[in-house]
């Protein structure tokens, strides 16, 4: 197997990396990532990031999640000149799959400062239970068959496919929907590891509720402000409010509404073309049996 910093068409360290939120998936990852760039940080690498990049990101997650949590590779650490092929062009990093490695990347990005972005593990459950836990394994027959059908027609989709299954396999070793001990005591102890492994004053400890201000003065940049435009006054900009579950649910549907129009839309040209082929085939087969009368004038 072939060392991450030798993968074809990988990244290297174009900016500097300023930022590690240890930030889980529902932890207000995606309010964070907004607030970030309203900051000038950005890009800030979220799993939307892994979404936008799969057949080149997925693959690269998936060996970093086999060479910390796997037998194979045990001692296969990963150097700064590897994080870079995955997040060269990122000024911080926030959500899974990066926060499945916030000790890694914190030693391999000494200068960055680390924010642990807080949610309450009982509130944080109860989201991630709603809105990501199914779309990552489906509950239902129809809902896996949608996804075997995905995975069948759309390439991209089987590196996500893959991608889920490495997180289920090396990461999050439980079934969300009927485990959740299992599910909050991993989430504390993933918490209670960072804050042992890293010095308390290079950290923030953070929560989307607790608005700009505090951010900004760990960050050393200055805090976003508003007018009212009825008094006149100036006030602290307020932080982002992204992806409830309201909105992730209705982004996971339109993104799966998409996907399966793409997929329809490949089957049908697959039908298209292996018509085409049969149609000429026979029509080939008839002239060369001489059932029709071929004449050149």
């Amino acid at each position: 197997m072939a060392p991450p910093n030798q993968i074809l068409g990988a990244k290297s360290r174009e900016v500097p990396m300023r930022v590690i939120v240890h930030g889980l998936h529902r932890t207000g990852s995606k309010s964070t990532r907004t607030a970030l760039h309203q900051l000038g940080i950005h890009k800030c690498y979220h799993m939307v990031d892994v979404f936008a990049n799969l057949e080149t990101d997925a693959g690269l997650w998936i060996r970093a999640m086999e060479d910390k949590f796997g037998n194979a590779g045990k001692d296969d650490k990963w150097t700064r000149a590897d994080w870079d092929k995955l997040l060269g062009d990122s000024q911080a990093c926030v959500d899974t799959p990066s926060g499945f490695f916030t000790i890694e990347l914190a030693e391999a990005y000494p200068e960055a400062k680390v924010v642990i972005l807080n949610r309450d593990p009982e509130k944080w459950y109860e989201s991630v239970n709603a809105s990501v836990a199914p779309g990552m394994k489906p509950t239902s027959v129809i809902g896996a068959l949608q996804n075997w059908y995905l995975a069948t027609m759309l390439p991209d989709f089987r590196q996500w496919t893959r991608l889920v299954t490495a997180m289920f396999q090396y990461c999050t070793p439980f079934d969300y929907a009927t485990e959740k001990d299992k599910a909050i005591a991993w989430y504390n102890e993933s918490y209670r590891r960072v804050r042992e492994a890293i010095p308390a004053e290079r950290c923030l400890e953070f929560s989307v509720k607790d608005g700009f201000r505090p951010l900004c003065e760990f960050l050393d940049v200055p805090v976003p402000t508003v007018r009212d435009e009825q008094t006149g006054q100036v006030t602290d900009a307020p932080f982002p409010h992204m992806n409830d579950r309201e909105a992730f649910g209705l982004q996971l549907r339109r993104r799966t509404g998409e996907r399966m129009r793409e997929a329809n839309r490949k089957l049908w040209q697959c039908f298209c073309e292996a018509f085409t082929v049969a149609a000429m085939g026979c029509a080939g087969y008839y002239v060369w049996k001489g059932r029709w009368e071929v004449r050149f004038w």
